[in-house]
């Protein structure tokens, strides 16, 4: 059986603030939950490639959410998220504990990335593309535009927005919002598979219903 390959965003380990908003009494309720559906779902040899905001921010907080994550079953890999000291969001650099045992924990650690699958380029971001801004109720403005990846057509796998359906906050078509909100599981490539191939059915019959318009009018 070949390992398979999951993705999971916004996970605000020990984040109280989003811990309530996830309907959790307490922290150790929200942050039990997601441990129990990832030792669920991964093996050992699969891949995780955590999409940012592995903790509400600061230094305890994210030593903590790191000593769990090392934890967990998987090979690991790490996107880079705006509660994530690391991020090029920021100025400040983490402690050499804290270098250690990211090292230990992820294979690889990145501001952004990309995988390819069936022949396509998909990219990875904390952040959506600028269009789709900080997803709902969260102003009218989206926050650190200098930071995210310029659309150029590509399908991104993304977090930050919490986004409580995969797809239905996207402004391009082309976003896969894979937020713990979202899913409430750690989402897989047959997810991602599924999804993109709704996109490009979506785009099919919108690219038909303009060519219909066309010939309709130049029928008049």
């Amino acid at each position: 059986v070949m390992p398979a390959s999951f993705f999971i965003g916004d996970l605000h380990l020990g984040h109280e603030l989003v811990s309530n908003i996830r309907g959790f009494a307490t922290t150790s309720e929200h942050d039990e939950a997601i441990i129990k559906k990832w030792r669920k779902q991964v093996k050992d040899d699969d891949l995780v490639t955590v999409m940012g905001d592995i903790s509400g921010g600061g230094m305890e907080s994210q030593l903590r959410a790191l000593m769990i994550i090392s934890s967990l079953p998987g090979r690991k890999r790490w996107i880079l998220g705006n509660h994530d000291t690391g991020s090029g969001v920021h100025k400040q650099a983490y402690s050499l504990e804290m270098r250690l045992l990211i090292a230990r924990t992820f294979e690889k650690v990145s501001d952004f990335g990309h995988i390819s699958f069936n022949k396509r380029q998909i990219m990875l971001s904390h952040f959506p593309y600028w269009s789709s801004q900080d997803g709902p109720n969260r102003g009218k403005r989206g926050r650190y535009e200098q930071f995210r990846l310029p659309d150029t057509g590509n399908v991104l796998i993304h977090a930050h927005t919490h986004h409580t359906h995969p797809t239905d906050g996207s402004a391009t078509g082309r976003e896969i919002c894979v937020s713990w909100d979202a899913w409430r599981r750690l989402v897989d490539m047959g997810d991602i598979h599924k999804l993109i191939l709704q996109m490009e059915s979506t785009s099919l019959a919108e690219y038909a219903r303009k060519i219909n318009e066309v010939s309709y009018l130049s029928k008049e």
